[in-house]
């Protein structure tokens, strides 16, 4: 037995010495990567001098046990054109300063130029971005959206529905910190969607929220109880609203159009990140609206259709995996009751839950415009004041965003003080 498996033991390694000796070539042939390269620091003073050939580098020194060591970048890149995402150099030593200073024995090591924070240098000298903040973004994106309801009764299956769905989406996201003023204000600007073969909209004109984490509390409370005592109350709660949220046909209401008018919420953040850029959010609130059991009503005018004005809420998190900004969680879980005031159901109240769950994650950046790969489910149940039936959808996505003119995502914990 031990003689059969020698042979075939050699048949195996000479295989994998192969390979691994290949790859061992391959890898000590290759050039060396950006990472290996030292960098000239950003937050670091450093001179611009002309060497002898008449090129102008960047050198940036430090004293070390051995004698000074100086890293020494090109300041242009290997095609000759400028450096971008670079300090400037505001003035130019000419050659004999860099003659003086490789004659003073200072270890002059070749390096890349400074990069600012979330942003790296190829060995080509080209600046590239590495972090991207998805929170501040217009954003253009396609998706497959297969959806899959309880029907209402007379409702038909279109052709290709639910797996022949496909969407496209458009949004502008603003969100600013304000690190002396410990809050976030987060803005959402016509942001929709639309589907195909079985037409959807969604559209949202504009939505406002505020967040803080103060030092300073809202109220004291002191008691009397024993020796008296102050206990000082700092919530964390902030508010927002929103301005017309339609939503036109959806799966289980084909015929219907609800435009929410406006919509106010106080919240309460019971955790949130140190730069309040992931949270975990708890709202509020009451909307007004208009509801058209069937759309083509609106033909007759605006008259139509039936107002209400209900209970809003919802609880709301977002996470961003890492300091880099390339992966997202958001989850949001909403109940809404709205109560038709006016028209044909006054005095009827509806209940409308919906639910997502989505990831988010950045594949890949052309010219430092990201391209995403989004996926999601999400689910509804909605009530119909109509037919007093309750209409349930399930539908999951799966496609790509692509965004533009994402900042990097830069990690900016909030400061012990405030302004007063």
């Amino acid at each position: 037995m031990k003689l059969e498996e020698a042979p075939l033991r050699r048949r195996i390694q000479r295989p994998l010495c192969t390979v691994a000796f290949l790859l061992s070539a391959a890898l000590a042939g290759s050039p060396a990567l950006a990472d290996e390269t030292p960098k000239l620091r950003f937050d670091a003073p450093f001179r611009c001098l002309r060497t002898p050939k008449g090129e102008v580098v960047r050198v940036q020194c430090e004293e070390a046990p051995g004698g000074p060591k100086c890293l020494v970048a090109p300041n242009l890149t290997t095609a000759g054109s400028e450096l971008k995402e670079a300090r400037e150099c505001n003035y130019t030593e000419e050659a004999p300063a860099y003659q003086k200073l490789a004659a003073s024995g200072a270890k002059l090591i070749p390096a890349l130029a400074d990069v600012p924070p979330g942003y790296a240098r190829a060995e080509s000298g080209r600046a590239f971005q590495v972090k991207f903040d998805l929170l501040n973004r217009i954003y253009l994106g396609l998706s497959w959206v297969p959806t899959f309801e309880h029907k209402s009764a007379g409702d038909a299956t279109p052709p290709g529905f639910p797996f022949g769905r496909g969407q496209a989406e458009t949004g502008f996201h603003i969100s600013v910190l304000s690190p002396k003023g410990r809050s976030r204000h987060d803005l959402r600007v016509l942001e929709g969607s639309a589907t195909f073969k079985d037409l959807e909209l969604k559209g949202l004109l504009f939505s406002y929220d505020y967040q803080h984490l103060h030092r300073r509390p809202a109220l004291f409370i002191s008691t009397f109880f024993g020796k008296p005592r102050l206990y000082e109350v700092t919530p964390a709660i902030g508010w927002g609203f929103r301005v017309l949220n339609i939503n036109d046909r959806p799966p289980a209401f084909r015929n219907t159009l609800d435009a929410e008018i406006v919509e106010a919420h106080l919240s309460w953040n019971p955790w949130q990140s140190n730069d309040l850029y992931s949270h975990l959010r708890v709202e509020a609130g009451m909307d007004v609206g208009k509801y058209w059991e069937n759309r083509g009503d609106l033909g007759a005018g605006l008259g139509t259709g039936s107002w209400y004005t209900g209970f809003t809420s919802a609880v709301k998190t977002r996470f961003s995996l890492g300091e880099g900004g390339l992966h997202y969680i958001f989850a949001d879980l909403t109940y809404l009751r709205p109560n038709m005031v006016q028209g044909k159901y006054a005095g009827q109240a509806v209940n409308r839950i919906n639910a997502s769950l989505a990831y988010e994650a950045i594949l890949l950046a052309v010219n430092d415009q990201p391209l995403s790969l989004r996926v999601a489910a999400m689910g509804g149940a909605h009530d119909d004041p109509g037919q007093g039936v309750r209409n349930v959808e399930l539908r999951l996505t799966a496609g790509l965003r692509f965004s533009f003119w994402a900042p990097p995502r830069v990690f900016e914990p909030l400061p012990d003080l405030e302004e007063p």
